[in-house]
């Protein structure tokens, strides 16, 4: 089988291409131009391009049966017009060269974040969407043009919903966590008691797979993480724990999130300190929101049974950033 892989040379994209290698996929990876061709996974056929260029889009479909579309812009914070253009008029482009080329299937990274803030705990796929910002908008957007090329009968589509995901080679999320726990201090927002999941990059990896293959899922959305339900405060100590370091717990109880966030960015800025960014109010009150998923739905159609857990996963990952 043939398969294109968009963001081949980003972290999950990377990691999906390495491993459909391994299966005996033949991959095309698209890597956008001025990047290093040698970040794609060897064996991946180099696509240069970008997802506003059908031509390059069409070249990468052309022979394949499934797209894994991975590609995105992660910043929530870039400009809308900019996130938009590419996570919603770039999915469309691709959907629109899988089509043209008579691509199968296409396999479409999404996100938990189309839930929002507003979702229950336990949260499974018939929850509307609500998102909170402009990232889960544009998930919300790029998934529905995806149903509708699926409806129309041009392509199969599936969409795929992770949370946070974590693993080797990760640019965003570890790092992240890790300079912000190196500052000392944590607010904990409600006392931290609300769930967040976490998945492994593995785990999301065999989410696509079995996306990809399985006649079910055509059509389905799913949640994908580790089945886990962990607080935030449960995981800043673990992740503390594993990286050697105290981390002082600052209490933000919910009426005070928004003069709470005024005065710690205010001593953030004046102490220069780590994480000064995720203390915006919006921020704050997204910790008092349960960010658990179900994952029975991805376990009863796909057979997904995620492999790795925090607590063994996490410390040995972050033990290299001591």
């Amino acid at each position: 089988m043939r398969a294109f892989v968009t963001g081949a040379t980003g972290f999950v994209g990377g990691h999906l291409a390495e491993r459909l290698v391994r299966e005996g996929w033949e991959v095309r990876g698209l890597a956008r131009p001025g990047r290093d061709p040698s970040r794609l996974p060897p064996a991946v056929e180099p696509v240069v391009g970008t997802l506003d260029q059908l031509e390059v889009l069409r070249a990468g479909c052309r022979g394949c049966s499934v797209v894994f579309h991975v590609a995105a812009e992660l910043d929530g914070m870039a400009p809308r017009d900019h996130v938009l253009r590419v996570n919603v008029a770039g999915t469309e482009n691709v959907l629109r060269a899988a089509a043209e080329q008579g691509v199968q299937r296409v396999v479409f990274t999404s996100s938990v974040a189309v839930y929002g803030e507003s979702a229950p705990e336990g949260a499974d796929e018939t929850v509307p969407t609500r998102p909170s910002g402009v990232y889960g908008e544009s998930k919300v957007l790029a998934e529905q043009a995806c149903f509708r090329y699926h409806q129309r009968g041009l392509v199969e589509a599936v969409a795929l919903r992770p949370c946070f995901i974590y693993g080797p080679r990760d640019r965003h999320f570890t790092p992240n966590a890790v300079r912000v726990l190196r500052g000392g201090w944590f607010p904990m927002v409600g006392g931290g008691r609300a769930p967040l999941d976490l998945v492994h990059v593995d785990d999301v990896v065999q989410a696509h797979l079995l996306a990809a293959t399985r006649p079910e899922a055509a059509g389905r959305a799913y949640n994908v993480t580790d089945g886990a339900r962990r607080t935030i405060r449960e995981l800043v100590r673990l992740a503390a724990a594993a990286l050697g370091v105290r981390v002082r717990e600052v209490p933000v109880p919910p009426w005070a999130v928004a003069p709470a966030a005024v005065v710690l960015q205010t001593l953030a800025r004046l102490l220069n300190a780590p994480g000064r960014e995720m203390l915006s109010p919006g921020n704050l009150r997204a910790m008092l929101a349960p960010h658990h998923f179900s994952i029975a739905r991805a376990r009863a159609e796909l057979g997904y049974e995620p492999q790795h857990r925090a607590e063994a996963s996490l410390p040995p990952l972050l033990a290299e950033y001591r």
